[in-house]
């Protein structure tokens, strides 16, 4: 039995930096009963964010990659908390929890109340869409899995309405508003899926897609150096995806979309990809928010307003070094953060003091497709400068940042027992999820 004095940490959001610092603090502390370890989510399942785009589009089975938190949590020294943080007493320590409702209005876990000694806020992000009219009525999103879900629904349903028309020069035109990465790899996905519905005997052809990428910077991956924007635009042209690049959307209905300098882009399926925003909630807890609403944190991630509460990932407004600016919402700074606060909550632990986070940039790789990738790795020769990847060679360094992902969530031997298993899979069943 844990003593009440134990400490308690308590972790909001199980993205991947919440549950992969849950993970270290469990195996570290919780089974040591050093301290207890509880991870608040209201989804009762984990899948890497990165992934949405295969969700969406049916290259991946949720319920084959999906981490049950109940479970997850009892392997690894852990207890789960289903539910919402919905309000925060700083006073005595407290979190406050929403009631479990499930979709037929049955309450399946009451409102309570959870105390905490540290707490760490891992929420994570939302989509932005900048006060632009329509967007909100007339756009899908790709944030959830639940979105990714419904999107994926809606791409094939409008593939089969297309080719049941009388019309045989008909298409299905999508727009994508954003061409980040979120938006590059998910018009790729989408022309990767079409072109296996074909492949499946599906009436509808690869030419009958139409698919636009808008951009408001003059290039697409502007973040990004430009080597990498220039091949992934070529790519991306050789699947006939348009890139409509230095305008921004002014207005969204549901035929299409307005731009700022008069264009019209029409599109039966309209999805926005142009930027996320921490939850809105977050600017209700009494804390030093941005306007992005993430919380305002120092170099050892603790909220300003309170040094018993932390903040990782995309909902926190790190210092990015002595440079005055904010670490950008990235999934490569929220696993370094992670991984750095699991070993300062240790050290504190012990007694001890540990050094400030420091973010080290290591690249960026984006898919194009199931065999293609482009990236920068600065990890390899210095953040002050690029080596450039492309091709299979980048797809394959891509698909290994979901095994470091699973490696730090389950340990290497069951990561490599899961990527057995999906070879295994892939041989044996479709590969894509058509129902």
């Amino acid at each position: 039995m844990i003593d009440p004095n134990t400490q308690r940490i308590v972790i909001v959001g199980g993205g991947a930096g919440g549950l992969e610092l849950a993970t270290r603090l469990g195996k570290r502390l919780g089974r040591g009963r050093r301290a207890k370890i509880i991870l608040v989510d209201g989804s009762p399942t984990h899948i890497w964010k990165p992934l949405l785009h295969e969700v969406a589009t049916g290259a991946l089975n949720t319920g084959e990659d999906e981490v049950n938190y109940f479970a997850h949590a009892h392997h690894h020294g852990y207890e789960f908390e289903y539910g919402w943080m919905d309000g925060l007493d700083r006073e005595r320590k407290l979190i406050r929890i929403s009631p479990v409702v499930d979709e037929y209005g049955h309450q399946i876990a009451a409102a309570r109340e959870l105390a905490y000694d540290t707490l760490v806020i891992a929420v994570g992000a939302v989509p932005n869409d900048f006060g632009t009219p329509g967007v909100a009525e007339h756009c899908l999103f790709l944030n959830t899995q639940d979105d990714a879900e419904r999107l994926r629904k809606r791409i094939l349903s409008a593939a089969f309405s297309v080719t049941s028309g009388d019309d045989p020069a008909s298409e299905l035109r999508i727009g994508i508003v954003g061409g980040g990465a979120t938006g590059v790899e998910l018009a790729a996905e989408i022309h990767h899926t079409v072109t296996e519905l074909h492949a499946y005997g599906a009436q509808f052809r690869p030419e009958q897609l139409q698919i636009y990428i808008i951009e408001g910077a003059n290039r697409i991956l502007a973040g990004a150096p430009e080597a990498m924007s220039l091949y992934a635009t070529e790519e991306l042209a050789k699947r006939h995806i348009d890139v409509v690049a230095g305008v921004r959307v002014a207005s969204a209905d549901e035929r299409g979309f307005a731009l700022a300098d008069g264009r019209r882009v029409d599109a039966a399926l309209r999805i926005w990809a142009a930027g996320v925003k921490a939850p809105n909630w977050l600017a209700t807890l009494g804390l030093q928010v941005n306007r992005a609403n993430q919380i305002i944190v120092d170099a050892a991630l603790r909220c300003i307003d309170d040094p018993a509460i932390r903040v990782i990932g995309d909902c926190a407004a790190a210092p990015d070094g002595d440079s005055g600016k904010t670490l950008s919402a990235t999934a490569q700074a929220a696993r370094q953060e992670a991984e750095w606060l699991a070993d300062a909550l240790v050290a504190l632990n012990r007694g001890e003091m540990p050094e400030p986070f420091v973010f080290k940039p290591q690249g960026m790789l984006v898919s194009l497709g199931k065999y293609r990738a482009v990236g920068s790795l600065a990890a390899i020769v210095g953040p002050k400068r690029d080596y450039h990847v492309e091709g299979r060679s980048a797809k394959m360094m891509y698909v290994s940042l979901y095994r470091m992902h699973q490696a730090a969530i389950h340990g290497w031997p069951m990561a490599m027992l899961l990527w057995a298993g999906d070879k295994l899979k892939k041989a044996a069943r479709p590969t894509l999820k058509l129902h």
